[in-house]
């Protein structure tokens, strides 16, 4: 005979602490650096003087395939 199981619908959740960005490797910038910088590269691409780094691009390309 085959007895019915049981199933709940609650999720268990990890709780972990937050890691700080430091210890990632990462560092704050501020909103308007960011905004500038888009800003400027958006400008270069209007105007057409924008050049794109084909090592650096196709080096993160093949970072990322790996």
């Amino acid at each position: 005979m085959i007895s019915k199981v049981q199933a709940s619908n609650v999720a268990y959740i990890k709780q972990s602490a937050p890691k700080e960005d430091s210890t990632k490797g990462i560092s704050k910038t501020d909103k308007s650096e960011g905004v500038d910088k888009l800003s400027a590269i958006k400008a270069q691409i209007e105007d057409g003087s924008y050049k794109v780094d084909l090592v650096k691009t196709s080096g993160a390309v093949a970072e990322a395939l790996l």
